[in-house]
């Protein structure tokens, strides 16, 4: 699955978002599993595991915005 047309990004960073965007939708789909476990043993996983997982994903979003916010080299 790809990302919307409408989004301009230039022909070199097209797969890298695409797989990015991919990857992602993957880990949702991986966290909706662990839930569904959860919810159906009656046992929580540790909070510990999930700010772990926090973590990742905040350096994630960090890593994304100094992607948008370089200048151009115009």
């Amino acid at each position: 699955m790809s990302l919307p047309d409408f989004i301009n990004i230039n022909a070199k960073q097209t797969p890298v978002i695409n797989r990015l965007h991919e990857a992602m939708t993957q880990a949702l789909a991986y966290a909706a599993a662990v839930r569904d476990n959860a919810q159906d043993d009656g046992i929580a996983i540790p909070l510990d595991l999930v700010a772990s997982f926090q973590d990742t994903y905040e350096q994630i979003i960090s890593v994304l915005t100094e992607a948008a916010n370089v200048s151009s080299a115009q």
